[in-house]
């Protein structure tokens, strides 16, 4: 079977100028650091049936370059926090090698950023999905495991393919919005089977919806968990890979029920990329002493936009970490800032509101317009990105 071409983002100049850019943000020194000194340079194709892509191209108002931005920079977002977590646990460029499962990968929106951290022959990756396995081995130079719907069946020991890790020994596991979309008879077994694959003083790195990204009539703590039989994925079974809400109670029963009490779990609200919950459970020996304290990305939303009389409004809110002051706002055309509030606007603890008005014509119909709040720990998530084009007179709605 002929695999499709993929996808080449850097095409648009704006595109390839903000890839550069996000580059040179991870390896300049800011925070945080590495784990290792960079690799080789960053794999930029995308396969034309990742999902992640697709979604952020289905979103409304967005181009494919606007796509392109969002999803290079939630990858790199994931990749800076699981490095943070591995230097806590494991030590920083000096310290022995690790191996890596990055579990649930997709086609690799994450992967290709973590394999200029680690060693690709340190990172396994397992997905459900044969294309999307044999793209990231041929991309990324990474091993690859064809995952299943049932925990029971996943052999990653010696009977699975040759060149896989046995069970047990993985230093690391992450499993990037995964349980964010089981069904609650395989939220538990899928935990414990992840668990059972880290080898001794191991991590595993797990993100969920909070029940708190639910309208408050529909969030139920009691219950534990709430399923909805949907997603963005356009291939898999929506009764076995839903939209899944869940409260701290639940996944502290569920870890204790896999783990016991020799384990521990560290809870992180809206750890991953300022959304998802991430919980870090860590398998015995534990650290003699030292708190993990990952540092958050910003968090913040658009609550208005407009345009009338010639001009363009938006509003928003962003809020830095708890010992933060707020987020510095930037207004950007392409990569260009035009506007930057910095942090220092009115703030109730750690938030502010920010609003930008401009003139339409100015950043032209078709140019990618992008608001960012950057914490003080120099941390950086998207709030709003598209172009005007959709919004002006006599376009389709978006």
């Amino acid at each position: 079977m002929i695999e499709p071409s993929p996808i080449d983002p850097l095409r648009s100049r704006v595109v390839a100028d903000y890839v550069a850019e996000l580059v040179a943000r991870g390896t300049s020194g800011g925070s945080p650091p590495a784990v290792l000194p960079s690799g080789g340079a960053l794999v930029t194709a995308i396969h034309p049936a990742d999902e992640m892509y697709l979604y952020e191209l289905s979103l409304g108002g967005r181009g494919p370059d606007a796509a392109a931005v969002s999803y290079f920079a939630t990858g790199d977002a994931v990749c800076r926090t699981v490095e943070e977590a591995v230097r806590w646990r494991f030590g920083g460029p000096d310290r022995a090698p690790i191996r890596l499962l990055d579990f649930a990968s997709g086609h690799g929106r994450t992967t290709r950023f973590l394999v200029r951290r680690l060693p690709e022959d340190d990172i396994t990756i397992a997905e459900i999905e044969p294309t999307a396995v044999r793209f990231q081995e041929a991309a990324f130079g990474v091993r690859g495991v064809v995952s299943t719907t049932d925990p029971a069946d996943l052999a990653l020991g010696p009977e699975a393919e040759a060149g896989v890790e046995a069970a047990g020994t993985f230093d690391a596991v992450l499993a990037c919005s995964f349980f964010s979309h089981l069904p609650a008879g395989r939220f538990e077994p899928w935990l414990g089977k992840l668990y059972g694959l880290l080898s001794p003083g191991g991590l595993l790195m797990f993100s969920v919806h909070g029940m708190h990204l639910l309208p408050e009539a529909e969030s139920d703590d009691r219950a534990g968990i709430v399923f909805r039989a949907a997603s963005e994925s356009r291939r898999l079974d929506v009764e076995e890979y839903g939209t899944t809400y869940v409260s701290p109670a639940f996944v502290a029963a569920a870890a204790r029920a896999v783990a016991g009490h020799d384990a521990a779990l560290l809870a992180f609200p809206r750890g991953l990329c300022g959304f998802q919950d991430l919980y870090v459970l860590l398998r015995a020996p534990l650290p003699a002493a030292g708190d993990l304290k990952l540092s958050r990305f910003p968090l913040g939303a658009l609550e208005k936009s407009e345009i009338s009389g010639g001009r363009v409004l938006l509003e928003g809110w962003a809020e830095g970490d708890g010992d933060e002051p707020p987020p510095e706002i930037r207004l950007l055309f392409g990569n260009t800032a035009v506007e930057v509030l910095r942090g220092d606007g009115a703030a109730s603890r750690t938030r502010r509101t920010w609003r930008f008005d401009f003139p339409v014509e100015v950043p032209g119909p078709d140019e990618l317009v992008r608001v960012e709040a950057v914490s003080a720990r120099g941390l950086v998530r998207i709030l709003v990105i598209g172009t005007l084009r959709p919004y002006l007179p006599g376009a389709a709605p978006p």
